[in-house]
């Protein structure tokens, strides 16, 4: 377990909910300074800032000392201490994980600060803008965004789960809120309920997301696998195909939609939104699959 270097600071902390705009935290001897409030999960808030010097983080804040949304203090620090872990295990992924800057816990206050690079545009605003471009032009196809565009993050997706596989790194909670676009680059930020595979049936690893995490997330006797994750990016094709998450947490479109032109798209939502880990898609059949593969958009 990464162990973070303990820092008192001298201002003082306000609850959880008090953290506002201009307010400055300081993390191994730097000053970041709080402009706008990035998200709010269920252990932490991310804040866009500003170092001394100019240059912007986004900084996630851990609140050790509340327990809000039924998850105690000791559940914050297993999710800050794990998230830690998982983004140094996923160092060399910078391509699909975001980078960690640096990391630190104020013992006496009891609040922890990851400091990352920060993105340019959430992963929902970004979709939202391409479909708003695609309806006006109507061009390939007629799905939520263009042909094109989905075929683009769907590959960025499956470099995302691949990853994580490498590392033997199940992540669980794959969904469009834990993913950001860096320019083009689309990249994974948070990793607090990130498990190694090994850890198949640890019954203080569950939970999830409906419905962008797989079902066996949500059994205590079911084996947590990677397939878990090729569950979570078909689940996020959907929503790309149909502007909405999987309804029927099947790969049937939501009521009063034909189904998708692309066969392709049919074919992975088929096989990745499988209720049996053991009969939804392997890895490698991603990575090979036309719509991954070739330059096939349909």
């Amino acid at each position: 377990m990464y162990q973070p270097q303990y820092m008192n600071f001298s201002y003082f902390i306000p609850p959880q909910d008090g953290w506002s705009r201009n307010r400055t935290v300081h993390i191994q001897d730097e000053s970041y300074t709080l402009l706008d409030q990035l998200g709010q999960g269920k252990f932490a808030s991310v804040w866009k800032s500003k170092t001394r010097s100019g240059y912007y983080a986004a900084v996630k804040i851990f609140d050790f000392n509340h327990s809000k949304n039924n998850i105690n203090s000791s559940q914050r620090m297993n999710s800050f201490q794990n998230e830690i872990k998982m983004i140094n295990r996923l160092r060399n992924e910078k391509d699909s994980v975001v980078t960690l800057h640096t990391f630190d816990i104020d013992r006496e206050r009891q609040m922890g600060y990851i400091v990352m690079e920060l993105g340019n545009t959430k992963f929902k605003d970004h979709i939202q803008y391409l479909q708003q471009t695609h309806y006006k032009s109507h061009q390939n196809g007629y799905d939520y965004i263009s042909a094109y565009d989905r075929k683009n993050i769907w590959i960025q997706l499956v470099n995302i789960v691949c990853a994580l596989h490498r590392n033997n790194i199940v992540h669980r909670d794959l969904k469009p809120a834990n993913l950001v676009f860096f320019g083009s680059t689309l990249k994974l930020i948070d990793f607090g309920i990130a498990q190694d595979v090994s850890a198949q049936y640890n019954p203080h690893q569950r939970g999830g997301s409906h419905p962008y995490s797989a079902p066996e997330c949500f059994v205590y006797y079911m084996p947590i696998t990677s397939k878990a994750d090729i569950w979570s990016i078909g689940a996020i094709l959907y929503y790309l195909t149909y502007g909405t998450s999987p309804v029927y947490e099947s790969a049937q479109p939501p009521s009063g939609y034909s189904p998708t032109q692309s066969n392709l798209v049919q074919d992975i939502l088929y096989h990745s939104l499988q209720r049996d880990p053991n009969r939804r898609a392997e890895h490698r059949w991603l990575v090979e699959h036309p719509l991954t593969k070739s330059n096939a958009i349909f």
